[in-house]
């Protein structure tokens, strides 16, 4: 005689049938509306009972309708995340690293990530054609700018929506960021403290707000110590990073007086790493090397990076926390902002605790 289970998954013909609510109804011996609430964590329905739905579902195969989830809850589980149509940033190790924490913090939570790219002038088409229809219940921004118009657009639209970063209006919308000002302002204090009187700060591109925060930083840190800013030589490269590590250490090493770098991105310090080593130069020895690391899982450290000053925090860690925060909103209606905080790794003979006293998490 055949398991219940397998009479239940079988139709007249013999080929499987999808399970339906009515199915696990009649096997627990429960009203189609307690599995229905019960699947849906309402709160009116016992722990005991929704363990019992949960692990019944589990054991006959069944799964939500999602079309008749959506009818009845007008929800689509979907999170559209809107790329600027770039070859170079689909390949971007920094953005991989992203998106890997998306989707799987995404799979885990039972939502989809709806992925498109638009020229930069079309973006907002593409964001009001979600909304208008309702297809995804939240969205995901990335790199924001100054006066972005894609958080503006979402604002005035009353969806939810989470910032991978923050601009001027960051009291108004749910972020996820690393704290860019505190974390740089520190990197250039230690450098100077080390003994430095000249430094290179080799920047991402200046037309997003993490890497103008970043710029800020330093020069505050300078001004704070009374420091001019030539003691400074800032450069800047174009998004994504790629090459410009090589290219702007080797520039930096045409100027006199430079004993330091400060990257504002791993990747960067590994490239520029190559143009010190062509030039003779030892990190660790007579120069000094200071950096942003978001833990790039393919990026393997020279020497595990013994010769650097780090300033970690996780970008796999960071994509996890924004789908986290736009589920809240849609699920919870409400908005905040989420840090992510960073890790020191310091080097050069200085005390990690009294730089740790100084950093800022906001």
């Amino acid at each position: 005689m055949a398991p219940r289970q397998e009479r239940q998954n079988r139709g007249t013909t013999g080929t499987p049938r999808k399970v339906t609510i009515k199915d696990l109804a009649a096997e627990l011996g429960l009203s189609i509306t307690t599995i229905s609430r019960a699947l849906n964590g309402y709160s009116d329905v016992g722990e005991k009972t929704r363990k019992r739905v949960v692990e019944g579902a589990r054991r006959l195969g069944y799964t939500p309708n999602r079309n008749a989830q959506r009818l009845v809850t007008r929800r689509s589980h979907s999170i559209a995340w809107v790329q600027s149509d770039d070859d170079n940033k689909f390949v971007d190790p920094h953005f991989v690293e992203v998106m890997v924490g998306v989707l799987r913090e995404a799979r885990q939570s039972h939502y989809d990530i709806v992925m498109t790219s638009e020229t930069p002038q079309r973006q907002i088409a593409a964001y009001e054609r979600y909304v208008s229809d309702g297809s995804v219940d939240g969205f995901i921004v990335d790199l924001p700018q100054p006066g972005d118009p894609r958080i503006k657009f979402l604002r005035e639209a009353g969806v939810p929506f989470v910032v991978h970063g923050r601009n001027e209006q960051a009291d108004d919308y749910g972020w996820v960021d690393v704290d860019n000002y505190g974390n740089f302002y520190n990197l250039a204090r230690l450098i100077v403290s080390n003994g430095h009187k000249r430094f290179a700060f080799i920047n991402g591109d200046e037309r997003f707000m993490y890497a103008t925060t970043r710029r800020k930083a330093v020069e505050d840190a300078l001004r704070d110590m009374g420091l001019s800013q030539d003691s400074c030589l800032y450069l800047r490269g174009t998004h994504p990073m790629f090459e410009a590590g090589y290219q702007l250490t080797e520039l930096a090493l045409g100027e006199p007086g430079v004993t330091a770098f400060l990257y504002s991105s791993v990747l960067l310090a590994v490239e520029g790493m190559s143009a010190l080593s062509r030039a003779g130069r030892k990190p660790g020895r007579d120069v000094m090397i200071a950096a942003m690391n978001d833990e790039l899982q393919y990026l393997h450290l020279p020497h595990d990076g013994a010769n650097m000053t780090f300033v970690r925090s996780s970008l796999r860690a960071a994509g996890r926390a924004l789908v986290a925060e736009v589920i809240r909103q849609c699920e919870r209606n409400k908005v905040s902002g989420t840090l992510i905080p960073s890790l020191f790794d310091l080097a050069e003979g200085v005390d990690p605790a009294a730089i740790r006293d100084k950093v800022l998490f906001a």
